[in-house]
Protein backbone atom coordinates (compact mmCIF):
# COMPACT_ATOMS: atom_id res chain seq x y z
CA UNK A 1 0.00 0.00 0.00
CA UNK A 2 2.52 2.57 0.74
CA UNK A 3 4.49 2.00 -2.18
CA UNK A 4 1.69 3.57 -4.00
CA UNK A 5 2.08 6.91 -1.76
CA UNK A 6 5.08 8.85 -4.10
CA UNK A 7 2.94 7.73 -7.41
CA UNK A 8 -0.80 8.91 -5.91
CA UNK A 9 1.55 12.28 -4.58
CA UNK A 10 3.06 12.50 -8.26
CA UNK A 11 -0.44 12.30 -10.19
CA UNK A 12 -1.76 15.48 -7.44
CA UNK A 13 1.25 17.59 -8.55
CA UNK A 14 1.21 17.36 -11.96
CA UNK A 15 -2.46 17.70 -11.71
CA UNK A 16 -1.96 20.84 -9.44
CA UNK A 17 0.81 22.05 -11.90
CA UNK A 18 -1.08 21.66 -15.08
CA UNK A 19 -2.03 24.70 -16.22
CA UNK A 20 -6.00 24.95 -16.25
CA UNK A 21 -8.17 24.80 -19.67
CA UNK A 22 -9.47 28.73 -20.31
CA UNK A 23 -13.39 28.82 -20.81
CA UNK A 24 -14.70 30.45 -23.35
CA UNK A 25 -15.73 33.96 -22.16
CA UNK A 26 -19.48 34.86 -21.71
CA UNK A 27 -20.07 38.48 -22.81
CA UNK A 28 -22.98 40.33 -21.21
CA UNK A 29 -24.95 42.50 -23.83
CA UNK A 30 -25.50 46.95 -22.68
CA UNK A 31 -28.39 48.06 -24.19
CA UNK A 32 -28.08 51.03 -26.33
CA UNK A 33 -31.78 51.86 -27.77
CA UNK A 34 -34.80 49.25 -27.63
CA UNK A 35 -37.36 50.31 -30.27
CA UNK A 36 -40.90 48.38 -31.69
CA UNK A 37 -40.67 44.84 -32.84
CA UNK A 38 -44.18 43.36 -34.30
CA UNK A 39 -44.96 40.77 -31.78
CA UNK A 40 -46.63 39.25 -34.81
CA UNK A 41 -43.25 38.37 -36.72
CA UNK A 42 -41.83 34.78 -36.03
CA UNK A 43 -38.17 36.03 -37.07
CA UNK A 44 -36.37 33.67 -39.00
CA UNK A 45 -33.85 36.07 -40.72
CA UNK A 46 -32.73 39.25 -40.28
CA UNK A 47 -30.32 41.60 -41.71
CA UNK A 48 -29.74 45.92 -42.25
CA UNK A 49 -29.20 47.36 -45.52
CA UNK A 50 -29.14 51.11 -46.24
CA UNK A 51 -31.15 52.05 -43.46
CA UNK A 52 -33.81 49.28 -43.75
CA UNK A 53 -34.42 46.06 -41.87
CA UNK A 54 -35.00 43.03 -43.96
CA UNK A 55 -36.99 40.26 -41.77
CA UNK A 56 -38.60 36.72 -42.42
CA UNK A 57 -40.90 35.34 -40.86
CA UNK A 58 -42.29 31.31 -40.26
CA UNK A 59 -44.90 29.27 -40.41
CA UNK A 60 -46.86 27.14 -42.99
CA UNK A 61 -49.72 29.59 -44.51
CA UNK A 62 -47.85 32.58 -42.92
CA UNK A 63 -44.55 33.19 -43.91
CA UNK A 64 -43.64 36.51 -45.68
CA UNK A 65 -40.51 38.55 -46.12
CA UNK A 66 -40.61 42.27 -45.10
CA UNK A 67 -38.86 45.72 -45.47
CA UNK A 68 -39.16 47.35 -41.91
CA UNK A 69 -38.44 50.53 -40.82
CA UNK A 70 -35.80 50.43 -38.02
CA UNK A 71 -37.15 53.16 -35.34
CA UNK A 72 -40.92 52.15 -35.66
CA UNK A 73 -41.00 48.56 -36.65
CA UNK A 74 -43.30 49.39 -39.27
CA UNK A 75 -43.73 47.16 -42.76
CA UNK A 76 -42.55 48.90 -45.26
CA UNK A 77 -43.01 46.17 -47.36
CA UNK A 78 -44.51 43.05 -47.34
CA UNK A 79 -44.58 40.05 -49.84
CA UNK A 80 -46.22 36.63 -48.51
CA UNK A 81 -44.99 33.48 -49.07
CA UNK A 82 -46.43 30.35 -50.96
CA UNK A 83 -48.30 28.92 -47.70
CA UNK A 84 -46.50 25.25 -48.78
CA UNK A 85 -43.10 26.74 -47.45
CA UNK A 86 -41.93 27.82 -43.68
CA UNK A 87 -39.73 30.70 -44.40
CA UNK A 88 -36.37 30.92 -42.87
CA UNK A 89 -32.61 32.78 -42.74
CA UNK A 90 -32.15 35.35 -45.30
CA UNK A 91 -29.00 37.13 -47.02
CA UNK A 92 -27.97 39.75 -49.65
CA UNK A 93 -26.41 39.13 -52.03
CA UNK A 94 -25.60 42.12 -54.69
CA UNK A 95 -28.73 43.22 -55.47
CA UNK A 96 -30.90 40.06 -54.11
CA UNK A 97 -32.38 38.80 -51.35
CA UNK A 98 -31.68 35.21 -50.61
CA UNK A 99 -34.04 33.09 -48.32
CA UNK A 100 -33.83 29.15 -47.20
CA UNK A 101 -37.33 27.74 -46.35
CA UNK A 102 -37.37 24.67 -43.84
CA UNK A 103 -37.50 21.53 -45.32
CA UNK A 104 -38.63 22.10 -48.87
CA UNK A 105 -34.88 21.59 -49.88
CA UNK A 106 -35.51 24.98 -52.32
CA UNK A 107 -34.85 28.79 -50.96
CA UNK A 108 -36.47 31.85 -53.02
CA UNK A 109 -34.39 34.95 -54.47
CA UNK A 110 -36.23 38.49 -54.17
CA UNK A 111 -35.08 41.92 -55.23
CA UNK A 112 -34.01 44.09 -52.40
CA UNK A 113 -35.09 47.14 -53.52
CA UNK A 114 -38.86 46.29 -53.56
CA UNK A 115 -38.85 42.27 -53.08
CA UNK A 116 -40.31 40.88 -55.58
CA UNK A 117 -39.82 37.26 -56.21
CA UNK A 118 -36.96 36.66 -59.22
CA UNK A 119 -36.08 32.85 -58.70
CA UNK A 120 -35.60 30.15 -56.47
CA UNK A 121 -32.50 27.63 -55.74
CA UNK A 122 -31.84 23.86 -54.18
CA UNK A 123 -30.13 23.50 -51.18
CA UNK A 124 -29.97 19.40 -51.36
CA UNK A 125 -30.25 16.55 -53.11
CA UNK A 126 -33.98 15.26 -54.16
CA UNK A 127 -33.55 12.28 -51.17
CA UNK A 128 -31.55 14.44 -48.74
CA UNK A 129 -32.36 15.48 -45.72
CA UNK A 130 -30.88 18.71 -44.98
CA UNK A 131 -33.48 21.80 -43.62
CA UNK A 132 -32.63 25.33 -43.96
CA UNK A 133 -31.99 26.98 -41.01
CA UNK A 134 -29.62 30.35 -40.91
CA UNK A 135 -28.01 31.99 -44.01
CA UNK A 136 -25.48 34.80 -43.96
CA UNK A 137 -23.08 36.07 -46.62
CA UNK A 138 -19.29 37.17 -46.42
CA UNK A 139 -18.76 38.72 -49.36
CA UNK A 140 -17.54 35.55 -51.22
CA UNK A 141 -19.82 32.66 -50.22
CA UNK A 142 -22.78 31.79 -48.14
CA UNK A 143 -22.79 30.23 -44.72
CA UNK A 144 -25.63 27.91 -44.02
CA UNK A 145 -27.03 26.17 -40.91
CA UNK A 146 -29.34 23.72 -40.73
CA UNK A 147 -30.07 22.99 -36.86
CA UNK A 148 -26.78 21.05 -36.14
CA UNK A 149 -23.13 21.56 -35.49
CA UNK A 150 -22.20 21.91 -38.93
CA UNK A 151 -22.38 25.01 -41.48
CA UNK A 152 -22.64 24.17 -44.92
CA UNK A 153 -20.16 27.20 -47.14
CA UNK A 154 -22.39 27.71 -50.41
CA UNK A 155 -21.36 29.46 -53.77
CA UNK A 156 -22.56 32.70 -54.03
CA UNK A 157 -23.56 32.09 -57.74
CA UNK A 158 -25.56 28.58 -57.61
CA UNK A 159 -25.62 27.92 -54.20
CA UNK A 160 -23.61 24.43 -54.35
CA UNK A 161 -22.03 23.10 -51.63
CA UNK A 162 -18.33 24.04 -51.87
CA UNK A 163 -17.68 22.91 -47.95
CA UNK A 164 -18.51 22.21 -44.89
CA UNK A 165 -17.09 23.44 -41.04
CA UNK A 166 -17.67 21.80 -37.62
CA UNK A 167 -18.51 24.71 -34.90
CA UNK A 168 -17.13 23.80 -31.75
CA UNK A 169 -16.40 25.14 -28.09
CA UNK A 170 -13.19 23.88 -26.38
CA UNK A 171 -13.51 21.09 -28.56
CA UNK A 172 -17.28 20.14 -28.18
CA UNK A 173 -19.84 20.86 -30.93
CA UNK A 174 -22.31 23.18 -30.86
CA UNK A 175 -25.29 21.75 -32.24
CA UNK A 176 -29.00 23.83 -32.83
CA UNK A 177 -26.68 26.47 -34.82
CA UNK A 178 -29.80 28.79 -36.14
CA UNK A 179 -29.92 32.29 -37.39
CA UNK A 180 -26.47 34.11 -38.54
CA UNK A 181 -25.04 37.24 -39.32
CA UNK A 182 -21.51 38.35 -40.06
CA UNK A 183 -20.30 41.58 -37.46
CA UNK A 184 -17.41 42.11 -38.93
CA UNK A 185 -14.79 39.52 -39.13
CA UNK A 186 -17.50 37.48 -36.79
CA UNK A 187 -20.13 35.05 -37.35
CA UNK A 188 -22.88 35.65 -34.77
CA UNK A 189 -25.12 32.46 -34.43
CA UNK A 190 -28.31 32.32 -32.83
CA UNK A 191 -28.90 29.03 -31.03
CA UNK A 192 -32.22 27.65 -31.06
CA UNK A 193 -34.08 27.57 -27.74
CA UNK A 194 -31.47 29.75 -26.07
CA UNK A 195 -31.01 33.35 -25.07
CA UNK A 196 -27.04 32.91 -25.85
CA UNK A 197 -25.49 33.77 -29.14
CA UNK A 198 -21.99 32.33 -30.35
CA UNK A 199 -19.43 34.20 -31.69
CA UNK A 200 -17.47 31.75 -34.42
CA UNK A 201 -14.73 32.51 -35.91
CA UNK A 202 -15.21 31.61 -39.73
CA UNK A 203 -11.64 30.48 -39.82
CA UNK A 204 -11.84 27.62 -38.09
CA UNK A 205 -15.40 26.98 -36.76
CA UNK A 206 -14.23 27.95 -32.81
CA UNK A 207 -16.24 29.65 -30.96
CA UNK A 208 -14.52 32.31 -29.65
CA UNK A 209 -17.04 34.01 -27.33
CA UNK A 210 -20.84 33.78 -26.13
CA UNK A 211 -22.85 36.59 -26.15
CA UNK A 212 -25.42 36.75 -23.45
CA UNK A 213 -28.58 38.51 -23.82
CA UNK A 214 -30.32 36.89 -21.10
CA UNK A 215 -30.88 40.05 -19.68
CA UNK A 216 -33.40 41.16 -22.08
CA UNK A 217 -35.94 39.03 -20.93
CA UNK A 218 -37.41 41.65 -18.36
CA UNK A 219 -37.61 44.08 -21.46
CA UNK A 220 -39.80 41.90 -23.69
CA UNK A 221 -43.39 40.40 -22.93
CA UNK A 222 -43.20 36.88 -21.11
CA UNK A 223 -44.67 35.46 -24.08
CA UNK A 224 -42.27 36.05 -26.59
CA UNK A 225 -40.39 33.07 -27.80
CA UNK A 226 -36.75 32.57 -28.39
CA UNK A 227 -34.10 34.78 -29.13
CA UNK A 228 -33.66 34.43 -32.80
CA UNK A 229 -32.49 37.78 -35.07
CA UNK A 230 -28.81 39.70 -35.30
CA UNK A 231 -28.81 42.53 -37.54
CA UNK A 232 -25.28 44.54 -38.26
CA UNK A 233 -25.13 47.73 -39.51
CA UNK A 234 -21.40 47.88 -41.35
CA UNK A 235 -21.72 51.54 -42.20
CA UNK A 236 -22.77 53.03 -38.69
CA UNK A 237 -21.46 49.88 -36.41
CA UNK A 238 -24.58 49.00 -34.67
CA UNK A 239 -25.27 45.43 -33.60
CA UNK A 240 -28.99 44.98 -33.13
CA UNK A 241 -30.65 41.54 -31.42
CA UNK A 242 -34.55 40.36 -31.51
CA UNK A 243 -36.49 37.54 -31.31
CA UNK A 244 -39.40 34.91 -32.53
CA UNK A 245 -42.58 36.97 -31.45
CA UNK A 246 -40.56 39.67 -29.59
CA UNK A 247 -42.29 42.57 -29.02
CA UNK A 248 -39.23 44.67 -28.89
CA UNK A 249 -36.23 44.97 -30.93
CA UNK A 250 -32.60 45.96 -29.27
CA UNK A 251 -29.87 47.88 -30.40
CA UNK A 252 -26.26 46.35 -28.14
CA UNK A 253 -22.90 47.23 -27.31
CA UNK A 254 -20.65 44.52 -26.17
CA UNK A 255 -17.00 44.76 -26.15
CA UNK A 256 -14.64 44.58 -29.45
CA UNK A 257 -13.09 40.74 -29.89
CA UNK A 258 -9.53 40.88 -31.34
Amino acid sequence: MHKLVPILMLLVLTAWAAPATAQTPVIPCRVVAEYPHDAGTSTQGLFHLNGVFYESSGGYKRSFVAMVEPKTGRRLKTVPIAPSLFAEGIAPQGDALWMLTWKSGIGLIHALKDLAPSGRFAYRSTFGKTEGWGLAFDGEQFFMSTGKSRLELRDAKDFTLTGTMEVTDEGRPVRLLNELEFVGKWLYANIWKSDRVAIIDPADGKVRAWLDISSLRKRIDQRAGTANGIAYDAAGGRLYVTGKCWDRLFEIKIPELR
